[in-house]
């Protein structure tokens, strides 16, 4: 998986390995603003430019789902939900975070109460943001063949979260096996934001093996954050985070 998380104290901890793994992908740039560049973490040591971008998910579906998984929220209780896809799908990932958060009174009942009323409000989405076309094409020669070059921008929005220098990017881009456009949303936590992202610099994977970041009461404001976003993606996002949230609420209440 490339994770772990776990409750301890009155915190939660999600453990990170520290090389490439799917949605987790370590990479460099200047600047929030850069274009961020893979790179190999068993070759190459870790630098203070470098970041883990995480495709961070709330949701899986159930015959997706790993039996820990099932402990967290159980479908034969009712603790499942129907996306906006139709399929029955349990919490996950952010989901997780939040509902511990819950359990651990780092976020208040009410709170989530609140913010799933906010979310249900929301009339615009991310998704409805316009594709930019140049509309003055170029032309360009490549191995002797004429071609036309356009540009094509799809946007990218970001949210800054003060606590940590942990920044929330949403990206547009096309659908790989469908016509239209689809917002992918990534956490971004800078190697210093990590406790133990100091000790890496200098280092690679080989040296130092995993990464851990601290979730308590000074930052949890963030998965707050992560929730809203998702919840103004689009219309299918809004209905599955409201949904999310429901679940939550009652578990444990």
């Amino acid at each position: 998986m490339g994770y772990k998380i776990y409750k301890k104290d009155n915190e939660i901890h999600i453990v990170v390995d520290s090389k490439n793994d799917g949605k987790l992908r370590f990479k460099k740039r200047k600047n929030v603003f850069s274009f961020g560049e893979s790179f190999s973490t068993r070759d190459e040591p870790f630098t203070k430019e470098t970041y883990l971008e995480w495709q961070i998910g709330y949701d899986i579906p159930i015959n997706e789902a790993e039996d820990n998984l099932k402990n967290v929220f159980n479908e034969e209780e009712d603790e499942y939900f129907v996306g906006a896809n139709k399929k029955k799908k349990l919490p996950y990932e952010l989901s997780e975070i939040i509902y511990f958060a819950k359990e651990m009174s780092l976020i208040r009942t009410a709170d989530l109460v609140n913010l799933g009323k906010e979310i249900e409000s929301y009339k615009e989405f991310i998704d409805a943001e316009p594709i930019q076309v140049e509309n003055n094409p170029i032309s360009i020669s490549l191995n002797n063949i004429i071609l036309k070059k356009t540009i094509i921008s799809l946007p990218t929005f970001y949210f800054f979260n003060s606590s940590d220098g942990t920044t929330i990017e949403v990206s547009i881009k096309q659908q790989q096996y469908a016509s239209g456009t689809q917002p992918m949303i990534y956490f971004c936590i800078p190697i210093l934001a990590f406790k133990n992202g100091q000790e890496i610099i200098g280092k690679t994977s080989k040296e130092k093996p995993s990464l851990l970041y601290v979730i308590n009461k000074d930052n949890v404001q963030n998965f707050i954050n992560l929730m809203k976003i998702f919840g103004m993606a689009s219309e299918r996002h809004n209905h599955d985070t409201v949904e999310i949230l429901k679940l939550i609420i009652k578990k444990g209440d």
